[in-house]
């Protein structure tokens, strides 16, 4: 028993407890409850501190969270709110997952029975929200939210908005709470968990959701059989992606013939006019971006064909909806190359770790392809809420190591 256990205990414990309700929620809870038990279960002996060789995935990770602060001094955009909420909350889930992940005897065991708790529960939540059409959500937000037209198209977006946001927590934990079902003995709970998982990415309309299980789905089952090899490719693939996508991406966008963008639902025509506008704009200051959070005011118009008309929509509404193309327009070539860095470092810091087990490697790699996905297909770059979101999910992932090296 490591000093301080009692305290990232407690913090565990109340982290998973409080992921249930805070992510059916819509998970906008889960960053600052997050972050206040991370300072609860800061670290005082040194020994936390000590490290055996030079943590460069660290070191990459922090020079990229410093430039991309820096950046912000030359950004069109004036609200310094999200700067704070990067710039110190990252720093605590890295904390949080790292010394949570860290317990071991009584406490791990409380904290994991805590975490399989909360996903059965959020799970068997979003199940009764995907039959009831989002019953208990839609009645809470018309009693508590002011919200007067519920039939309203506005009113059914937001509402499928939230549902989508809170299968997000219950996605990316489902596999390491189904794995540690399974390491405990207790396979039919886990299979239950991963088929509630499946049916929340697969409903509230969502489509990156889906796409995030069925791509997670396939790198689990890679890493299943090549542990090691799967994961340093994935993170290299990852690392090339940030790199190549946003270069490439305009050219692809034009290439694409007339008859399969009309084919296309508007949802998607939006999403690939939205991609080709920033990567003009990237082509224009390419080297150190126009600072963090510039794609808020660097908006533009642009049209959409649907229902037999064409629509005026933004051609950058508040950000890219893809992180490779969101982190080369804010924060450039030197940005990205900071982050490709850091991806490659991390990669072969995992796939090389000592205790590195077979169901740790599977949990490893879901995680990381779930995540990747929803950021390059959907969600903002810095919002905060998915990275909470998977703080909580890294530290399952530590619960997965093997107990000893293997020889």
């Amino acid at each position: 028993m490591q000093r301080g256990d009692t305290r990232a205990g407690w913090a565990g414990l109340l982290a998973f407890a409080f992921a249930w309700p805070f992510g059916g929620a819509g998970g906008l809870l889960i960053p600052p409850l997050v972050s206040l038990l991370a300072i609860i279960a800061f670290p005082i002996h040194r020994d936390f501190w000590q490290v055996a060789r030079i943590p460069w995935a660290l070191l990459f990770a922090g020079a990229f969270l410093v430039w991309a602060m820096i950046s912000f001094t030359w950004s069109p955009h004036d609200d310094a709110r999200q700067l704070w909420k990067t710039g110190l909350g990252i720093p605590l889930y890295i904390l949080f997952a790292v010394r949570v992940g860290q317990l071991d005897g009584a406490w791990r065991r409380r904290v994991e029975a805590t975490l399989l708790f909360a996903v059965l529960g959020l799970g068997l939540f979003l199940f009764s929200e995907s039959l009831t059409d989002g019953a208990a959500t839609r009645g809470f937000k018309l009693a508590e939210e002011g919200h007067s037209d519920a039939e309203g198209a506005g009113f059914e977006i937001y509402l499928y908005r939230s549902l989508g946001h809170a299968a997000v927590p219950l996605i990316l934990l489902s596999v390491p709470a189904a794995l540690l079902s399974l390491k405990a003995g207790g396979p039919l709970v886990g299979g239950i968990i991963v088929a509630l998982a499946g049916v929340a990415a697969f409903s509230f309309g969502t489509e990156v959701n889906a796409v995030a299980f069925i791509l997670g789905a396939i790198a689990a089952g890679l890493a299943a059989v090549w542990p090691r090899t799967a994961l340093a490719c994935l993170f290299g693939l990852v690392a090339g992606a940030v790199i190549v996508v946003p270069l490439v991406m305009p050219s692809l966008i034009d290439g694409l013939p007339v008859w399969f963008r009309d084919a296309l639902p508007a949802s998607f025509e939006w999403r690939l006019q939205i991609w080709s506008y920033t990567g003009d704009l990237i082509r224009e200051q390419p080297w150190f971006g126009y600072g963090m959070e510039a794609s808020r005011p660097l908006n533009g118009q642009a049209e959409v064909f649907a229902h037999g008309r064409f629509h005026d929509v933004e051609a950058l509404p508040m950000h890219p909806h893809n992180a490779t193309l969101q982190v080369w327009l804010e924060t450039g070539a030197v940005g990205a190359a900071l982050l490709a860095g850091g991806l490659v470092a991390l990669g072969g810091r995992v796939a090389a770790a000592p205790r590195l087990s077979r169901l740790q490697a599977i949990a490893a790699a879901w995680i990381t392809v779930v995540y990747v996905s929803l950021i390059v297909f959907s969600y903002g770059v810095w919002q905060e809420w998915h990275q909470g979101t998977l703080a909580l999910a890294a530290t399952s992932v530590f619960f997965l190591a093997a107990k000893k090296s293997p020889r």
